[in-house]
């Protein structure tokens, strides 16, 4: 017996479900709505979880007196879980009272109530449901995000009564300069349509804010609309939902609906530290070797969406890069005894004179930025601190991810979540062949590639990169760095340093218990 069993209803009314023309008794309780036929038990409960909103129609006879009540439903298959929601709607027809107008107020407590329940499941805290604050770039995506605003997250932000104001950028770092200056407390949250690139700038344009502290924490959701959207693959991963082989509208449409129903959920950022003391903020992955050449160098395939990147990953692979960096980091606690597979890679443990105790404040423009107050990182052009370790080899591959995919096909750290206050690095070092390679990136769907011998992986909670430059015919070609890259979006190849910042900002999730 479940709890609702035990509840009374908090409404309870007969309707004739318009398609069937059969009776139906409806009775709603916090969680649920049960329909009732003929039986004492219920036919068919519809969790709210499921539910996105309701409507009020009315029939189109002239002596229809009838109000409806339209419930809008996207159900998840119980028997194929991979498969997308399928959306259904409830036609329920009220006609207990003679006229439209007194079937009209009482549909309408219907629509209330369900209204004002499902809206206090996310915004717990108050009865003003603001709305949301939505950037579109209409050139993301092949130029699909603008449709898919229009065609796909419009009619279900509607269905679940929710308002909001839509802004498409217009140029590169247009919303990071909008949200510097909107005035934050006439929304309920920030909504992204696009890749992550530009979820990259209104994270960063927060950041720079001079509220910045209160500014942070305000809810940001992703919503597909580019080539690539690993943002919003995460949180279909971690929320239990299907997002591998769906069409982008498709999962487009179901990423609105789970935003409907999502709580803000703390959400770890990575502070960078460029050579020059300028300051980033990421919420996804640093890259650099392959990976990085392969996200830069398919740019030119941006009309091909997702399969750029395979297409990249194959040319380069035929054409492997080297290159020899000097890596340092602060293992996770579980990992301060880390010892690489591969017996060759040989550790080096610091001997600095550093004291943290004296923290960093970088200045920019003469203006303190104390969000750059780093609790783990010593100044960049000082050694790093005597509990750090370093690597010094010959890399192909060197990533570091804060979640779990960094593309529909990509599952690089099984491990993360959204806040698990740990950066989750995988490095190959020279050796691998081609065809090795070209075996690994076939199995990265499932994370099968953590299991390869060739692979390194270690858990930090900062680390510092210095590239030191091409190996070509055995020689270091310090005028060639490669390419870095954080959460796609291209930074200065020299050296770079990072720290997580634990549960720093809130995403939009439906996580399930």
């Amino acid at each position: 017996m479940t709890s609702a069993d035990l509840e009374s209803p908090l409404m309870s009314d007969h309707f004739i479900n318009r398609k069937s023309k059969t009776q139906l008794k409806l009775e709603l309780y916090v969680n649920l709505i049960k329909f009732y036929s003929k039986n004492d038990m219920p036919d068919f409960i519809l969790s709210l979880n499921d539910l996105a909103g309701s409507s009020i129609g009315k029939g189109h006879k002239k002596d229809d007196n009838s109000s409806y009540l339209i419930l809008y439903a996207y159900i998840k298959n119980s028997k194929n879980p991979n498969l997308k929601r399928k959306r259904i709607t409830y036609d329920l027809e009220f006609s207990k009272f003679s006229t439209y107008e007194e079937n009209l107020v009482h549909v309408s407590k219907w629509h209330s109530r369900l209204d004002r329940i499902l809206k206090q499941r996310l915004f717990p805290d108050t009865d003003n449901f603001k709305p949301f604050l939505v950037f579109v770039n209409p050139n993301s995506g092949s130029g699909k995000a603008k449709n898919i605003y229009f065609e796909r997250v419009c009619p279900i932000l509607s269905e679940a009564n929710m308002s909001d104001v839509l802004v498409f950028t217009q140029k590169q770092n247009f919303a990071r300069e909008y949200v510097k200056e909107a005035k934050l407390d006439d929304f309920s949250a920030i909504l992204v349509i696009s890749g992550d690139g530009l979820m990259h700038e209104v994270i960063n344009g927060l950041m720079e804010r001079k509220d910045w502290q209160s500014a942070i924490k305000m809810p940001v959701g992703h919503i597909p609309g580019g080539s690539a959207n690993a943002l919003s693959c995460c949180v279909a991963y971690l929320s239990k939902e299907t997002f591998k082989g769906l069409p982008i509208e498709s999962f487009a449409a179901q990423s609105c609906f789970n935003l409907t129903k999502s709580l803000a959920t703390p959400i770890d950022f990575v502070a960078y530290q460029l050579k020059n003391n300028r300051i980033i903020h990421s919420f996804l992955s640093f890259e650099w070797a392959i990976i990085a050449d392969v996200d830069l160098e398919s740019e030119k395939y941006r009309f091909m969406g997702g399969m750029r990147f395979a297409l990249g990953a194959a040319k380069r692979i035929l054409n492997l890069r080297v290159y020899r960096g000097r890596f340092s980091f602060l293992p996770a606690d579980d990992c301060k005894n880390y010892v690489p597979k591969d017996s060759s890679i040989k550790i080096n443990r610091q001997h600095s004179s550093i004291d943290l105790n004296d923290i960093q404040t970088i200045t920019d423009n003469d203006t303190e930025v104390k969000q750059a107050n780093f609790k783990y990182l010593a100044p960049i052009d000082q050694p790093v601190p005597n509990d750090w370790l370093t690597i010094e080899e010959d890399f192909v591959l060197f990533l570091v991810s804060y979640l779990p995919l960094i593309s529909p096909d990509f599952l690089a750290a099984p491990e993360a979540t959204f806040n698990d206050g740990h950066m989750h690095v995988i490095f190959i070092k020279q050796g691998i062949t081609k065809a090795e390679l070209l075996k690994l990136f076939t199995i990265t769907e499932n994370g099968g590639h953590l299991n390869s011998s060739v692979v390194e992986y270690v858990k930090v909670k900062a680390f510092r990169l210095e590239p030191l430059g091409l190996i070509s015919n055995g020689q270091v070609q310090v005028s060639n760095k490669g390419v870095m890259m954080v959460d796609g979006e291209s930074v200065p190849s020299d050296i770079i340093q990072a720290e997580i910042i634990p549960s720093l900002g809130n995403i939009l999730a439906n996580l399930k218990e």
